[in-house]
């Protein structure tokens, strides 16, 4: 659910954080500055969403410089361990004043790499909602559930920025915030875990993530 405007490489020093309350600890801590450093310059971001609002040719422009930016860093984080195709499978309209939120759900499926050689297939099912600022780029947070075939749970929540592209796709990157209730099961190593992540959404609603764990 997992995203990168990239600015100069990064230098905040995240640990890993154990329990749902330590994330949540660590959300308040860390995503403002890790938001500065991995989303748009203005501050400003996209969420999960289609295509549904307009970009100025200006913010457009802006906005390539950031991408380049972007794909520096995210070259930088290596291999992500956290990889998923999927779909937009519904949107509801919150509020049109005094700015537009949009709530966007989405499933996808995801595959998961502990170390070099553990994989695990996992469903990915998430609601985020977006707020469009007046340059038209997005801001947003989230939150998911993630289910492996063999029954094990994780939970994620994360605040995000992001924009439109040129070409009409959505760019949206953050940072996720993980926790599991097994201390013992498939997807135990992500408990307390906090991420950097970037997806992508087409025209179609059509989205390809990426996420990578913050060390």
């Amino acid at each position: 659910m997992s995203a990168e405007h990239y600015a100069p490489a990064i230098r905040v020093s995240a640990r890993r954080v154990q329990g749902s309350r330590g994330v949540k600890v660590a959300s308040r801590n860390y995503s403002s500055r890790l938001l500065c450093d991995i989303g748009s310059s203005r501050n400003s971001c996209v969420s999960i969403a289609p295509n549904e609002f307009a970009q100025t040719d200006s913010t457009n422009r802006s906005t390539e410089g950031e991408e380049m930016n972007a794909t520096t860093v995210t070259d930088s984080l290596g291999n992500p361990f956290f990889v998923e195709q999927g779909r937009i499978i519904g949107q509801r309209v919150l509020a049109v004043t005094p700015q537009p939120q949009l709530e966007s759900s989405f499933m996808a499926n995801a595959t998961i790499t502990n170390g070099s050689e553990t994989m695990t297939n996992a469903m990915n099912t998430g609601t985020s909602v977006s707020t469009l600022n007046t340059d038209g780029t997005f801001r947003g947070e989230g939150q998911g559930i993630l289910r492996t075939q063999g029954g094990d749970v994780a939970t994620w929540t994360n605040q995000v920025v992001g924009n439109l592209t040129p070409e009409g796709n959505i760019i949206t990157r953050g940072v996720g915030f993980w926790s599991t209730p097994s201390a013992t099961g498939e997807l135990a190593f992500m408990n307390g875990m906090i991420t950097v992540f970037e997806v992508q959404i087409d025209r179609e609603g059509n989205l390809s993530a990426r996420e990578w764990e913050w060390r």
